[in-house]
């Protein structure tokens, strides 16, 4: 299936960590044990605001909770669990992470409140190997003389698709699991369908499970696999019979949307052309912002991406 939407594991991981329950689970999974067991799980908050600046838009989003410590009426921390958005490897992400640190103590300081730690988790769900590398791994041949003034932090690095089966296995929470195991063969279509069945059979339709993100989980599920709808009905027969209808249905809304989108870049595609081939015919910017019914900067700005390439 087509992915019309910029960045799919963005909206579904922020989807996962709207749901309580499931932040939760994640944090006590995924935490250190030496962390884990200092947090007052019962008292966690999201946060409602991001440390996640404009500059830094593109390569992360963040999901931020204000975690009181235990045994401690005044004393918290801030986790903040980031999902990297490219694709590849980028070994120069702790020089980006160290902007993100500072803007969440500014931020804290706009607030009047007391400085909290934040301790930054990134959430890595991509296929290729990434070694995760400090500030002071990423200054070559540094002297020991030197070492004290590099603003060096840690980081917890999840590498989701380098952990084993067996250690998914730990997490409790059954639709947890399976929203992670997606993630986990997001970039890989021919190990998700080959786990697909497996993952679902664990999910648990007749309790009463947030129905919501449960839809999320299938929209997902559409838009980073290649399923046809034949494929689709085989694998929810077993499903009950409510619980089919809502999936079918979500499917067929998400086919027809990706089919309008495609329609709608066919249209766009073909009024640049036309943009492009006036322009060196030399009609004038507004007689082609009439006949293609773009604004003025719209086609400026469709002939100057075409001229710088």
């Amino acid at each position: 299936m087509n992915q019309y939407i910029h960045h799919p594991h963005d909206k579904f991981f922020k989807a996962m960590m709207a749901e309580r329950e499931l932040a939760i689970g994640f944090l006590q999974f995924f935490l250190p044990e030496e962390i884990s067991r200092m947090i007052d799980f019962d008292r966690i908050e999201a946060y409602k605001d991001s440390f996640v600046t404009e500059e830094l838009k593109e390569i992360f989003s963040d999901a931020v909770f204000r975690c009181p410590v235990l045994e401690s009426d005044t004393s918290s921390l801030f986790l903040s669990v980031l999902i990297e958005h490219k694709s590849y490897p980028d070994k120069m992400v702790a020089v980006q992470l160290l902007s993100y640190l500072s803007n969440a103590y500014q931020t804290q300081l706009k607030s009047g409140e007391p400085l909290y730690v934040v301790i930054p988790m990134i959430f890595y769900q991509g296929v290729e190997h990434w070694e995760y590398s400090s500030l002071r791994q990423l200054v070559p041949g540094l002297k020991e003389e030197f070492r004290r003034y590099i603003p060096d932090f840690e980081t917890l690095f999840v590498d989701l698709a380098r952990m084993s089966e067996d250690a998914l296995e730990g997490i409790k929470l059954m639709l947890l699991r399976a929203a992670v195991q997606l993630q986990r063969y997001s970039g890989r279509p021919d190990l998700l369908m080959e786990h697909i069945r497996k993952i679902l059979e664990r999910i648990d339709f007749e309790r009463d499970i947030p129905w919501n993100f449960s839809i999320q989980l299938f929209v997902y599920f559409f838009e980073i696999s290649e399923i046809s709808v034949q494929e689709l009905t085989t694998l929810l027969e077993d499903l009950p019979l409510q619980t089919k209808s809502k999936i079918m249905t979500t499917y067929e809304q998400i086919e027809k949307k990706g089919f309008e989108k495609g329609i709608e870049k066919g249209v766009e595609s073909e009024k640049m052309r036309l943009i492009i081939q006036g322009y060196k015919k030399g009609y004038s910017i507004e007689v082609l912002s009439d006949i293609s019914g773009l604004s003025l900067e719209m086609v400026q700005k469709i002939i100057q991406e075409h001229q710088n390439q």
